[in-house]
């Protein structure tokens, strides 16, 4: 199965980063995975540290089986070190289809230097990556930096609106963010810009996030 993270979107230019601000405080998020509206995975993200300087850990597990048969399995883990609101610097470990996939950034020379299994590519400062967790991406964002490959990932980033959605039992006011390329992630950010929900349709399969720990408590 692609991953959700939309690897394969069709090219775009890199000449614009999103602007907006990473978030300035420590919280924990921990998201329920469904497959076709069944148990497929968790993401746990858990984010430390305080104003400039934030570290982020991410853990994403997602797989299916057939009695003793494992039909697919995913697995992502990410650190992300955050200065003054941008990304300096990552190392992500990427298991998709029996494949392991590793991806490290840090800033060098004003830029950000990311070296995946193609070699390395430089990321103008301020690039986004596609851990999601951050505040939404901006309408104006060409490309993030595909947090599996190491690449640039070209995206259309078109802001829906306001929309109520209901989140641990009760209904909650957020920002629908639609991300399209050759399939579609629907982000949803409450109005603190929390990342509360997301939705991607793959192969037929329906994946949905159900967040699984309080709102209050993710990072902000």
């Amino acid at each position: 199965m692609r991953s959700f993270a939309l690897a394969a979107i069709a090219a775009l230019s890199l000449s614009t980063a999103p602007a907006s601000a990473a978030p300035s405080a420590a919280g924990r998020t921990e998201f329920e995975v469904l497959r076709n509206g069944q148990p497929f995975g968790r993401h746990v993200i858990t984010v430390s540290g305080s104003g400039d300087h934030l570290t982020a850990q991410s853990a994403l597990s997602m797989s299916a089986s057939a009695g003793p048969i494992t039909l697919f399995r995913y697995e992502q883990n990410c650190t992300e070190t955050w200065s003054g609101g941008s990304l300096a610097g990552l190392r992500c470990s990427t298991l998709k289809d029996g494949r392991h996939m590793r991806v490290s950034a840090a800033v060098q020379r004003q830029m950000l230097q990311v070296t995946g299994a193609r070699g390395q590519t430089a990321f103008p400062l301020g690039t986004f990556p596609t851990s999601w967790w951050t505040r939404p991406p901006e309408a104006t964002a060409l490309s993030l930096l595909n947090t599996e490959t190491g690449q640039p990932m070209p995206v259309r980033v078109t802001r829906i609106g306001r929309e109520t959605i209901m989140v641990a039992g009760r209904p909650v006011q957020a920002e629908h963010i639609r991300v399209q390329g050759t399939v579609t992630a629907d982000l949803w950010y409450d109005e603190n810009g929390r990342w509360i929900g997301c939705s991607v349709t793959i192969r037929g399969q329906h994946i949905t996030y159900r967040l699984a720990s309080p709102l209050d408590a993710a990072p902000a």
